[in-house]
């Protein structure tokens, strides 16, 4: 059993005089690490959280790692709503950026405008980081 399975994620911690620490920091300390060592320290080290938010920005709700061997697919979304809220705000997003960029090249526009595009193009972008492409194609945990 891990020593602190409910420690932040890849954070070491000193608790009750034990320090845990991560599976990256308990391989890198062996000359040659084997499968047994992984088991092993699988057992020793900090595991992530079980539960984490739900991928959608805008949600607060909880998702949870499945429990038992064939729990199935781990939920990166807390209902199937917040899964479709997130592939419509991304896309939208997505579409806003091309349109901007489309109208930015304009050689009509003075640079005053073109910087307002540019600056609204930007803040699609940035709002973008929090729709990763990877959660909208469901890969494989496995």
């Amino acid at each position: 059993m891990a020593t602190n399975s409910r420690a932040p994620d890849q954070r070491p911690d000193r608790r009750g005089g034990v320090l845990t620490r991560t599976l990256q920091t308990f391989m890198e300390a062996l000359p040659a690490t084997t499968a047994s060592d992984v088991l092993r320290g699988l057992d020793e080290t900090v595991a992530p959280n079980a539960e984490y938010r739900c991928m959608n920005p805008t949600c607060e709700q909880m998702c949870s790692w499945p429990s038992g061997y064939a729990a199935g697919r781990p939920t990166r979304f807390c209902s199937r709503r917040c899964r479709q809220i997130f592939d419509r705000i991304k896309a939208r997003l997505e579409w806003e950026v091309d349109a901007i960029q489309s109208f930015a090249i304009d050689p009509s526009l003075t640079r005053k405008e073109r910087d307002v595009l540019l600056r609204a193009v930007s803040q699609r972008r940035w709002a973008l980081i929090r729709y990763p492409s990877s959660v909208g194609s469901e890969e494989s945990v496995s």
